[in-house]
């Protein structure tokens, strides 16, 4: 079995008697609760296709079965004292403002130092020593910006649901290569793992749905800035969805966006901020019947490229 971040992977020998969901909670170790949910939530596919919302679906001999699982309800963390910006908080969640280069949870490579270490020790310091937070969503390790997480049970499941139902606000700044045809549109693909490199997605018929609304704010000689919203949240969204148009994420070394223009210092400035030029800069939701809006002004690497972009000739 191909085991990453919340990724797993394998392909069956035989046939499986067992029904779809007992099968996948013994084979990966945890609830059938859980395991139902991520498959009401697409989150399985077999053979590239989304596995059909049916408990009683049975794998096959030869069958491609992968899982991404959402992370579990509730954390337990070290805490440390890890930089963050603190955005809002109050007993029921906590919206911070992530810088880059930061991974948001504990994984093989990244055990410590995360962003839920350092919300761990924050919450401890303010009095929350025994709340757990939990984490709702995630954003890349180096994009910056607006992240909630749950601090209260309740929260969680609520938030949670509007995740899993799209009912919320996201969007983005992305500075991409090129200027595009079309100056608004919606992009609309399957969204699977990439057969040639598993760290990456592609756009599959079968996989699941992924949709990204789309506009130019702003044209440079060489790139773009663009306000994206996703309708969808799946991993690497954006990033894949760029690439897929032909305009890929600048300095996105995963996606292609990873580019030299000949110009000295703009090139300088593209060296010197290795990160893909993405952020999330809007968050929007409904939590205990309270409407929440939250704004993150653009980094300032971001802000020096788009000023070298506009300067390049």
């Amino acid at each position: 079995m191909v085991e990453s971040d919340g990724h797993r992977m394998f392909t069956l020998l035989n046939d499986c008697a067992e029904r779809a969901d007992r099968f996948l909670a013994g084979m990966l170790g945890i609830s059938r609760t859980r395991i139902q949910r991520n498959i009401e939530r697409q989150n399985v596919l077999r053979n590239g296709e989304v596995l059909a919302r049916n408990s009683f679906a049975r794998f096959r001999a030869r069958d491609l079965i992968e899982v991404e699982l959402e992370p579990i309800e509730e954390l337990s963390l070290a805490p440390e004292p890890v930089p963050f910006g603190v955005v809002c908080r109050t007993d029921d969640i906590l919206v911070v403002d992530k810088p880059p280069h930061l991974v948001v949870h504990p994984a093989p490579g990244h055990p410590s130092g995360t962003l839920m270490n350092g919300i761990a020790y924050y919450l401890g310091k303010k009095g929350g020593v025994d709340l757990r937070p939990g984490l709702v969503h995630r954003i890349d390790k180096d994009t910056s910006g607006l992240l909630v997480v749950a601090c209260s049970s309740r929260a969680f499941e609520e938030l949670a649901a509007r995740f899993a139902a799209h009912d919320i606000v996201r969007s983005y700044t992305a500075l991409v290569w090129g200027r595009l045809a079309e100056k608004k549109g919606t992009i609309r693909t399957g969204h699977a793992r990439d057969p040639r490199d598993r760290r990456r997605f592609h756009p599959a018929p079968g996989g699941r749905p992924a949709v990204t609304h789309y506009e130019v704010v702003e044209e440079y000689p060489l790139a773009s800035r663009l306000t994206l919203r996703l309708e969808t949240g799946r991993t690497h969204q954006i990033r894949m969805h760029m690439r897929h148009l032909g305009h890929p994420v600048v300095n996105d070394e995963l996606y292609g966006g990873v580019r030299r223009t000949g110009r000295a210092a703009l090139d300088r400035l593209l060296e010197k901020h290795r990160r893909q030029m993405l952020h999330a800069r809007e968050l929007g939701f409904v939590c205990d019947g309270r409407r929440w809006h939250f704004e993150s002004p653009e980094p300032d690497d971001m802000n020096e490229l788009a000023a070298a972009f506009a300067a390049a000739r």
